[in-house]
């Protein structure tokens, strides 16, 4: 009696599994189509950064019922200020990518130097530790691998692997 009492309740527990499990394997609708998935602050064209010359022109425009002489003027000072501003811009880049050499530089004499006090096997252990990234095959100040077993540990803007 007590076999049939089991099997009965095992098989009521199974159904209620079941039941219960069939809507977790339901496949989700499909992804919302591209003009749905603007990113907030994004331009008209979906693009992130700051808005066009025309696109603040144009908003000016409809929030400050601007005249055409007024918008032609408007317009005229954001060009400048967009010139301005990129070569500023321009300007940064050209200082990090002189920093960039200034330290490759640095680097490669400090390689020389600590080369030059080395011995012919400790060298070739030293270069064997470079090739591989730093301490023990770690990289430089990292306790271990935390990459994911493909071994790629980008991450998108969300911060997901």
């Amino acid at each position: 009696m007590t076999s049939r009492r089991f099997l009965a309740s095992t098989g009521l527990l199974l159904a209620a599994t079941l039941i219960t499990a069939v809507p977790a394997f339901a496949q989700p609708g499909p992804p919302p189509a591209r003009a749905e998935r603007r990113v907030p602050g994004a331009g008209q064209d979906g693009r992130r950064g700051p808005p066009s010359v025309d696109e603040r022109v144009q908003r000016m425009t409809a929030e400050l019922a601007l005249s055409p002489d007024q918008a032609t003027k408007v317009r005229a000072a954001l060009t400048a200020e967009r010139r301005q501003a990129d070569s500023i811009l321009a300007a940064r880049v050209n200082q990090q990518d002189a920093e960039r050499a200034a330290m490759l530089a640095v680097r490669t004499n400090t390689q020389k130097s600590v080369s030059s006090v080395l011995t012919a096997e400790q060298r070739t252990k030293h270069d064997a530790m470079r090739a591989r990234g730093g301490r023990d095959g770690r990289g430089p100040g990292r306790g271990g691998d935390h990459r994911r077993p493909g071994g790629d540990d980008r991450r998108d803007r969300r911060g997901r692997r």
